[in-house]
């Protein structure tokens, strides 16, 4: 299931129109281009995350020569490392290394089935979450089924690690809350040790960054304008829906006999984890990095569960506890199974079509390259490899636009000529897409009138 993502990790053809924006930004950490990681207010260009991801993904990048490659990398690899940390806490709760096995694959199945588009995306989303199963591991330590708590010391850096994983991307709360809610009914001690980790590494990497980039990283990552729409959370819904087999697990966890009051903090997490899914969606442009959480807390259940059936602590009823380990194995992996014909001949089809297409996007950057000027590129990624600066971000600005219904950084960058061409989505994609951001390309081709198709996509010109 990887061997597709992976063979194309190298391709000059944007995953997603988030490759090139994050490309972007690991570039200004670097230093390069001249501009600030966080420009001011009033312009075209935002930056609405956290700044560390862009330093990770940045080093490596200025290695390698492509910060969309790089990022790619780092995801894959977040990715398995978030699959490794799963299985890791299944045995340190008690469950066998077997079960261990299950749950890390049951993350790979899922997310390169349901979330096939984040696997080797540029996007922070994996590498966040690596960093939060790192902080998880580290609090429970070899310790999680002892019965005489854990020391203050693992628990303080555990909250630093946590805090340190939201400056990567900050939209992950559900398993810190599960985390403070479960040391508070069961380590009284733990959780001051916790909280005063948190506070600390706050205080620090936010005293840091504000230092740093100033008012403009709060009024970046906090005052961002962003479209919300309660049809979003049908969307949350079905995505849960897609992990229920897992879920049943959870029923489970009162019989496993789990010490510590482990099964508490893996139905809180996962409870927090399903809303986070269903409010997060809400938002525009929020797809399926939001549900990597509900992913993770359900296959640490369903590891369990399955670990409590093979050694049987959960009674099978009249059937043998082999078959029962089955059955309940076949439960989780459900939807992977029903979904499998229709999947993997998309995911070929896709992965050719992006070969195939690749000549197309080459031809269009090299377009872009030749331009004389400042170039708005609504996919990022053909600016980028394009050698441009980026001028123009297309989805932020245009949640800018709806909120503030203010487009006068664009009017004036027209009427000035201070954009000499504007590049469309892919014109590949469904026609919907192609000009995604209507209300934008409306003020744009009421001045720019000349539309030339070029390679993947449109060029528009005055």
């Amino acid at each position: 299931m990887l061997a597709p993502h992976i063979a194309i990790i190298g391709y000059h053809v944007s995953l997603s129109s988030n490759e090139g924006w994050n490309a972007y930004q690991a570039r200004h950490a670097m230093g390069m281009g001249g501009a600030s990681l966080y420009p001011p207010p009033g312009g075209m260009v935002f930056n609405n995350y956290p700044p560390s991801s862009f330093y990770v993904v940045g080093a490596l990048g200025w290695l390698l020569g492509d910060m969309i490659l790089a990022g790619r990398i780092v995801s894959l690899f977040a990715m398995l490392f978030c699959a490794f940390a799963t299985g890791r806490i299944v045995i340190i709760m008690g469950g066998t290394r077997a079960a261990a096995w299950f749950a890390g694959l049951l993350v790979i199945f899922y997310a390169a089935v349901f979330y096939s588009d984040y696997v080797v995306m540029n996007d922070p989303q994996w590498l966040a979450e690596a960093i939060i199963m790192a902080g998880f591991v580290l609090l429970l330590g070899n310790r999680g089924n002892a019965r005489d708590g854990m020391p203050a010391w693992r628990a303080f850096c555990a909250g630093l690690v946590m805090v340190a994983g939201l400056t990567f991307k900050h939209n992950i709360l559900a398993l810190p809350l599960a985390i403070t809610l479960w040391l508070l009914v069961t380590d009284r001690r733990g959780a001051l040790a916790w909280m005063l980790g948190g506070v600390v590494g706050v205080s620090v990497l936010g005293g840091l960054f504000y230092a740093c980039f100033g008012p403009d990283f709060i009024h970046g990552v906090f005052g961002h304008k962003r479209i919300f729409q309660i049809h979003g959370a049908v969307k949350g819904v079905g995505n849960v829906l897609g992990l229920g087999g897992m879920m049943v697990s959870a029923l489970l966890l009162p019989r496993l006999g789990l010490r510590n009051r482990m099964g508490l903090l893996l139905g809180t997490y996962l409870f927090w984890s399903v809303l986070s899914v269903v409010i997060q969606r809400t938002g525009a442009g929020v797809t399926h990095n939001a549900c990597f959480e509900a992913l993770i807390a359900a296959a640490l259940c369903a590891g369990l569960a399955v670990s409590g059936m093979e050694r049987g602590m959960i009674p099978p009823g009249r059937v043998p506890a082999w078959m029962g380990v089955v059955m309940l194995a076949g439960l989780d992996l459900l939807p992977i199974v029903a979904c499998a014909p229709v999947y993997v001949p998309f995911l070929y089809r896709s992965t050719a079509e992006v070969m195939a297409h690749e000549p197309a996007w080459r031809e269009t950057i090299g377009t872009v390259r030749h331009m004389d000027g400042n170039v708005g590129c609504e996919t990022l990624a053909i600016c980028y490899w394009a050698g441009k600066p980026v001028v123009m971000d297309f989805f932020n600005y245009s949640q800018h636009v709806a909120v503030t219904h203010d487009a006068t950084a664009l009017r004036q960058a027209l009427d000035s000529h201070g954009i000499v061409a504007f590049v469309s989505s892919s014109r590949f994609l469904p026609p919907r897409y192609v000009w995604e951001y209507s209300s934008l390309w409306a003020i744009i081709r009421d001045r720019y009138t000349h539309v030339q198709p070029r390679g993947v996509a449109y060029i528009v010109t005055p």
